[in-house]
């Protein structure tokens, strides 16, 4: 750049992806973030979930589609395997009206056994959602 000094990047473990949070994911493990809004609604609204609803969410991440669950659900409970994202969940919940109806799990959903509950909603990867899933 003419005149004016560039901006150095910081190097990145190959495979990570940076969150806004301080966050890097694991594109191996198919981790990614829902970030778009009308995309949460859509899977909420064609979930057809119930005031009255237990929900399962695997795979919360940072908690953009346990939000929306939350707020039209009795209850949610998600299952998170990475410990940094159950800690985020944590947080971002921690003294909200929504807390005490949201149960986070850390673990495997396919290793854990699971609490009763009406409907199972996820966005999950697609390297767990076929019978070859080897990196879980």
């Amino acid at each position: 750049m003419a005149g004016g000094k560039t901006k150095k990047e910081k190097a990145r473990p190959a495979g990570h992806t940076p969150y806004q949070g301080g966050i890097s994911f694991h594109k191996s493990k198919g981790q990614h973030i829902l970030k778009n809004p009308l995309l949460v609604d859509s899977i909420v609204q064609k979930s057809g979930i119930k005031s009255t609803d237990v929900i399962l969410e695997i795979g919360p991440g940072t908690g953009n589609l346990t939000k929306k669950l939350l707020e039209v659900g009795k209850r949610v409970i998600a299952v998170e395997i990475d410990a940094r994202m159950v800690l985020e969940l944590q947080r971002r919940f921690q003294g909200t009206p929504h807390s005490n109806r949201l149960q986070v799990i850390q673990g495997d959903v396919l290793k854990t056994e699971l609490p009763y509950f009406d409907i199972c909603v996820a966005n999950i990867p697609y390297q767990i959602s076929s019978p070859s899933h080897s990196s879980y």
